[in-house]
Order: structure tokens, then C-alpha cells, then sequence
């Protein structure tokens, strides 16, 4: 990283909370500064990992608008200058670029120098079963995922340029750990958290064995969010419920008005006529799966986990059960099963859709899009044939 990012600081809070249920280790709130020299205890961990949730969180929401209208999940209606992003083509110093690459290399490099903290501030048996540890784990695993599924090349702090795909030999490592730690700490929800992001790591990677393996572990209820607190506010409600920036029109969900996993109206003025974006012209279609600022953006989902499992089916020519769990998913959301598709070509179409609606809006799609681009045969995917397929490292970066 450049030197402005290499001084970033491990962020924490400054009145430090007992451990709680995970369900409010989940809960986050702004963290302070603090000098470097007060992170020396382990008194300063469970702040230390509040702060890499922050930073996490931050860069979720950092991610959110250039990752949609990059991907085609969302189409600027608005009035913001985002340059030729809309229409798949992205230069290094275009708007979003700089700062959802510093938010999410921050995010990562937090979590993993405070990972090599408190492996001075913990004996080793400490460390193999600390809450703490499980948490900073899976938080280091999801900004690497983030990084590699969505930039086309990487540095890591200072280095040279390097492969998309080295986040992901990270991610995995980082995720291994946290199943371990959570285990022995006797943690399910980061457990869970830890196999379905390793899940989704090795989708990434093409290894469908081991993918379909630990997305089998994971309940098809369990969520892990990724949590938006209190001063940060969700970007997408903002600008499509406070403004009228990007809209489901002109997407493909705009032919799919009833799906409940992928929610949305039409915008009317008082006299009943369908509103326009905030340019002016571009019929306003407003998503509905963020209805408030502090709305969370889910980072893995059980149902995802069985579309994982249809995926590897699918790749290994068995349409009967790739149906069989897609079905899964959505009768979860009370949905009518879909019938079995007769050809590869549109068993593979509905795979397709049902990523895509069950994790639409969560930074998800782009990942999903350059890895079925660059598949042949049925399951090639030709949204991306003219866009650009990855964002490029910032151009401040390469200063």
C-alpha cells in the first residue's frame, strides 16, 4: 500500500465491553482513536476487534454503489458524475474507485496487523480459543474476499503488484483459522460465519469439492451480517429512498416485480405519475431490501450455501440436484419450486437468476459475473462480453 494507507491505524474503542452474546459482538458503534501505545494490554483487544468490524463495515458500504452499477444490478438514474462506470468500463481514477480500494485494504490490513498483535498479547492458549481471535479472523477473511473478487490485480502493503487470487489463498488461511478458534471457543455463529466464507473462497478458487463440502455445514437460516452502525448510514437506502440516484430499472430484476429476495417498487409523484430519477428522465424503481439507514448488508447466507451446492452439481452434469437445492432456497423464502430444467443451458439460466436474486445488492454480483464470463459452454455468462470485469487498483494508489 501506499505510505498513507501504511499509516492507517488499528482503530478501537474507548471504554472497552465485556464479551456478550455473538449476537451483539455483532453490534457496532463508531470506535475512537487511541494512541498505539494503549493497544499494548490485552485489555485493548475486544476494542481492537470492535474497530476491524468498523472498518469492515465501512467498507461494505464504500463498495456498495460502484459494485452495482459495475455489475448491472442497479442503473444510475441520478445526477452524480460516475463517469462510463454505468456502462462497464472503469479507469483507475474514476469516482468510487480510490475510495472503496483505501476503505477495504484498510479493513483487511486492520484486521490482520491486530491478528499479529494479539498473538503478542496472548499465550498460545490464549489465542487458540479466544473469541476475539475468531472474530478478527472472519473479518480479514471477508475484506479479502471483497478485494479478491472484485479487483482485477492487489498489493499488499507496499509490494509489488500482484494477482487478484492471492486474497483468496489469504481468505482461506484466514478462515480455516477462524473455524479452529471458533470451535475450541465453542462459538456456532462464527463457526458457521467461517465455513461459508470459506465456502464462498473456494467457489472463487474452482474447488466445487470442497466448496459443496462446507456450505453443507452451514444452517440454511443462519445469516452473518455485515453490520452498518450508527453514524454510518446504508448508501443505497440513502440514495434511492432520500434520493433518487439508481434504480432497478433497466436491470434484470425489473422483470422479476414479485420476487421477495430481491424486493422493489415503481416511485409515483402525488398526481400518480411514475417519479424520475434524479436526472430528470430515468423512471425511478426503487430497491426495497434497504429500508432504513441503519440496514444491514448480509456477508453469507445459508441459502447461498445451497445454491453453492446446486452450482457444483450443475458443474458435474446433475440437474436433478442442483434443482433439488435451488428449491431448497427457495422454499425458504415460501416460494414455489421451480421445474427441472430438460437442457444444461437452462438449468444453467436459473442458476444464474437464483444467485442473483438471493444475493442481490450484496456485493456479490461482480465476483459472480467475471467468473461465469470467463466459463465456456452453458455456463458462460455474456453480461460482461463488453464491460470491464474487475476494478482496477486506484490511481493514487500507484503514486
Amino acid at each position: 500500500m501506499t505510505n498513507q494507507a501504511k499509516m492507517l491505524r488499528i482503530v478501537a474503542l474507548a471504554a472497552l465491553l465485556p464479551l456478550g452474546a455473538c449476537s451483539d459482538l455483532l453490534k457496532v458503534e463508531s470506535p475512537g482513536r487511541i494512541s498505539d501505545s494503549d493497544l499494548g494490554t490485552k485489555d485493548a483487544i475486544p476494542g481492537m476487534v470492535t474497530g476491524m468490524q468498523y472498518d469492515l463495515s465501512e467498507a461494505i458500504d464504500n463498495n456498495l454503489e460502484i459494485n452495482e452499477l459495475l455489475s448491472g444490478e442497479l442503473y444510475h438514474g441520478g445526477s452524480y458524475a460516475w463517469a462510463d462506470i454505468p456502462r462497464g468500463v472503469i479507469a483507475d481514477d474514476d469516482p468510487g474507485v480510490s475510495g472503496s480500494w483505501n476503505s477495504t485494504q484498510q479493513a483487511r490490513w486492520v484486521a490482520e496487523t491486530g491478528l499479529d498483535r494479539m498473538k503478542e498479547l496472548y499465550t498460545d492458549a490464549e489465542f487458540a480459543k479466544s473469541i476475539y481471535v475468531a472474530r478478527a479472523y472472519v473479518y480479514a477473511g471477508f475484506a479479502n474476499r471483497i478485494l479478491g473478487g472484485n479487483w482485477c490485480s492487489s498489493v499488499i502493503d507496499g509490494g509489488p503488484e500482484i494477482a487478484n487470487t492471492e486474497h483468496f489463498t489469504r481468505a482461506k488461511d484466514q478462515f480455516t483459522q477462524a473455524i479452529a478458534v471458533a470451535q475450541a471457543a465453542g462459538n456456532s455463529d462464527l463457526v458457521n460465519a467461517a465455513y461459508a466464507g470459506r465456502a464462498q473462497i473456494e467457489v472463487l478458487q474452482g474447488d466445487w469439492a470442497g466448496a459443496a463440502a462446507d456450505a453443507a455445514k452451514v444452517p440454511t437460516d443462519f445469516v452473518f451480517q455485515g453490520q452498518i452502525d450508527t453514524e454510518m448510514r446504508n448508501v443505497l437506502w440513502y440514495e434511492t429512498h432520500s434520493r433518487y440516484e439508481y434504480t432497478v430499472w433497466g436491470t434484470y430484476m425489473e422483470s422479476h416485480p414479485n420476487d421477495p429476495r430481491a424486493p422493489w417498487v415503481i416511485a409515483y409523484n402525488n398526481d400518480g405519475t411514475v417519479a424520475n430519477g434524479a436526472n430528470g428522465a430515468t423512471p425511478h424503481y426503487r430497491q426495497e431490501k434497504y429500508t432504513d439507514g441503519s440496514s444491514d448488508v448480509p456477508l453469507a447466507k445459508g441459502t447461498e450455501m445451497l445454491l453453492i451446492r446446486a452450482e457444483a452439481a450443475l458443474r458435474s452434469n446433475d440437474i436433478a440436484t442442483a434443482y433439488t437445492r435451488m428449491n431448497e432456497a427457495r422454499a425458504f423464502y415460501g416460494m414455489n419450486a421451480l421445474a427441472v430444467a430438460g437442457n444444461m443451458d437452462d438449468a444453467w439460466a436459473d442458476l444464474r437468476y437464483e444467485r442473483g436474486a438471493t444475493l442481490w445488492l450484496e456485493i456479490r454480483r461482480l465476483e459472480d459475473e467475471r467468473r461465469w464470463s470467463a466459463d465456456t459452454g452453458a455456463a458462460h455468462d455474456s453480461f460482461l462480453d463488453n464491460r470491464d470485469k474487475c476494478i482496477p487498483i486506484s490511481k493514487a494508489e500507484k503514486l
